[in-house]
């Protein structure tokens, strides 16, 4: 299956993004990615592995058995676990090291403790608890392929438009993911669901519905109704991230309706941006963005390892605003160069990295055997 590259660029985008406000919010190369109201990183990674994971699971449920993609699905939540679990993991390290105020950790007793926190998910820095979030949506996608394969994509999407206006009208303490943090709940996953299951749909019928082809065809439109809602929330509230407080209508612990409206509208206008751009550029010109993006879950496990190590290792905090910037691009160009690297060296699965390194090495062996005497 041929990678769609204008994903990829999105992806990658969503990460800078991430990057940029961790490491180097409210400085200039932040602003660029937070101009769109309510739009973030967070937001694009959320809706994207959604429609990934319908693309991708249609075509093996397709190809193979609901049995297959069943298997595949758990072996990923797997590797998701095992990516929180050594960011937590990081996260212990710091605090017991006694670096707290350096990383914004909360403090614990012991080792024991905090292998315990890591192990259940609990304790994670700032930056970390994405993933948690993301679990819990992929988790659903067990119940939502056996419906999707009898065409009941509609009862779905109804469900969850459902699930969404309850968890703005009254979510309960199951809504919300929680960890060791200032701020207990994270996120609820009640609301930000309206981005990831009907993403799923969309992914599902990717082909059949033709999706790149009609953003492709109303793409002036899609980029002028964004342009004209971004400038319009910006005149009437005054939209700014990093000072004015979101309003109701627009947290983004519970996802409120303005957040779920502007990610609709912004992802698919800068996906279908993409889709331009690469028409007309080299693939080159993006690459940063389109490597980075292929390999978005190893670049947000960097990240948010990098949360912790570089107050610690690199320059401690308060920083000025060089710092935060050389920092941003520092934790970004890691994140590239990993994707290059794995790239080159073909490495697709990381538990098979060692074996696919060996296999490229010389045979030192038949060397000696055919050599001269």
């Amino acid at each position: 299956m041929k990678r769609d590259l204008a994903i990829d660029a999105t992806r990658g985008l969503a990460i800078w993004s991430m990057i940029a406000a961790h490491f180097a919010g409210a400085t200039p190369i932040a602003e660029p990615t937070h101009a769109f109201p309510y739009v973030d990183g967070m937001s694009a990674f959320v809706l994207l592995s959604g429609i990934v994971l319908g693309i991708v699971y249609q075509r093996w449920i397709d190809r193979h058995t609901l049995r297959y993609a069943y298997v595949r699905l758990a072996k990923r939540l797997a590797v998701l676990y095992l990516c929180q679990l050594t960011i937590a993991l990081v996260a212990v390290g710091a605090a017991m090291a006694g670096h707290r105020w350096l990383t914004w950790l909360l403090p614990i007793d012991s080792w024991a403790q905090g292998i315990w926190l890591a192990v259940t998910m609990q304790y994670l820095p700032a930056g970390g608890n994405i993933l948690l979030l993301y679990m819990v949506l992929m988790a659903s996608a067990f119940a939502l392929f056996p419906m999707l394969m009898r065409g009941w994509w509609m009862w779905i999407l109804l469900g969850s438009i459902a699930l969404y206006a309850l968890s703005q009208v009254a979510s309960p303490d199951p809504f919300y993911v929680t960890s060791y943090m200032p701020s207990p709940r994270t996120e609820n996953w009640a609301g930000w669901q309206i981005l990831f299951v009907p993403a799923v749909v969309v992914g599902w019928n990717w082909d059949r519905w033709r999706v790149a082809e009609r953003i492709d065809q109303f793409l002036f439109p899609l980029l002028v109704g964004a342009v004209a809602l971004a400038v319009a929330i910006h005149l009437i509230v005054g939209y700014d991230p990093w000072t004015l407080p979101d309003p109701p209508l627009a947290d983004k612990r519970d996802f409120g309706p303005a957040r779920a409206i502007c990610a609709w509208i912004a992802i698919p206008a800068v996906y279908g941006f993409f889709r331009l751009l690469l028409r007309w550029w080299h693939r080159d010109w993006l690459r940063p963005l389109v490597m980075t993006g292929s390999r978005s879950l190893d670049s947000y496990v960097i990240q948010a390892i990098a949360l912790v190590v570089v107050p610690i290792h690199i320059a401690h905090r308060p920083w000025a605003s060089i710092t935060t910037c050389s920092a941003a691009l520092l934790v970004f160009g890691v994140c590239w160069g990993w994707a290059e690297f794995r790239s080159s060296a073909r490495i697709d699965k990381l538990h098979r990295a060692p074996m696919i390194l060996l296999s490229q090495q010389p045979d030192r062996r038949s060397e000696k055997v055919g050599a001269p005497t």
